[in-house]
């Protein structure tokens, strides 16, 4: 993956008193959400991030190096402005290198941290293990099976463009690491994921809260890994009742709620 650089096809939205910045899965573009817009609540404006957004630039070569740079996107858009970071998948651990080196002067700390489809950092998916070393075709079957292979995909397309690309955020993805000591967001923090997703496991991904200062909250929904593109309303709704829940109020709260439960 390139560092999430954010495409401007339009200038920024003057009615947007929050930016909510997108960054997707292994081997994923910010093309993923182009059509969320239409479910932001008024005053939101849906920043996608991702592969694909700026030309020519070179691969990253770990998740804290993609951080850093997208942090620095992240500063020059948002100024010292209020936003959000939702990330998917491996984009979760994207989400959170930059959340947890935010709350300085250069970069306020996000009003919001959403992390989907991804157990906490210390607990990574014996999926991403397993696959890495298939074969093409054989990778290409359990990605079918996740529901990540665009419709129409030939193998030979896939062989020459989507895999590689995916091999390479995947190995990514496997070699991070969390810090040795443990670094926490100021930001509250919601954990998204599938009933059925078979790269979550729902006995640890309440140990995301060890990485907030300020609580979390697990929300599920129905579908498998990818089920959260298909259910950008309801999450719409989540993320404006978590800011209104996470107004100020004492530190270190957990947040619980219809949608979820308290970390």
């Amino acid at each position: 993956m390139t560092a999430p650089s954010v495409p401007r096809t339009a200038p920024p939205r003057r009615d947007a008193v929050l930016r909510l910045f997108c960054v997707p899965h292994a081997g994923g573009s910010a093309r993923v959400f182009r059509d969320w817009q239409r479910y932001a609540p008024p005053g939101i404006e849906v920043v996608p991030a991702g592969r694909g957004t700026r030309a020519g630039a070179s691969a990253a070569r770990s998740v804290r190096e993609i951080a850093r740079d997208f942090a620095a996107t992240v500063r020059a858009t948002v100024g010292r402005n209020p936003y959000v970071l939702l990330g998917h998948s491996m984009g979760s651990l994207i989400a959170y290198e930059v959340a947890a080196a935010a709350g300085s002067k250069d970069l306020p700390a996000p009003a919001l941290l959403v992390v989907s489809g991804r157990n906490p950092p210390h607990r990574p998916p014996a999926w991403t293990h397993r696959v890495l070393g298939l074969t093409d075709g054989e990778l290409l079957a359990e990605l079918r099976a996740l529901g990540s292979v665009p419709p129409g995909l030939s193998p030979s397309i896939a062989a020459h463009f989507f895999l590689p690309a995916f091999r390479a955020d995947l190995r990514m993805a496997h070699t991070y690491l969390p810090a040795q000591q443990l670094r926490c967001t100021v930001a509250p923090l919601l954990v998204l994921a599938g009933r059925q997703d078979p790269l979550t496991d729902d006995a640890v991904l309440p140990q995301w809260g060890r990485y907030s200062d300020e609580g979390c909250t697990v929300a599920h929904h129905d579908g498998g890994h990818f089920a959260l593109y298909e259910r950008v309303p309801w999450l719409m709704g989540l993320i404006g009742a978590q800011l209104r829940r996470a107004e100020p109020g004492p530190p270190g709260r957990s947040s619980v709620g219809k949608e979820g439960h308290g970390c």
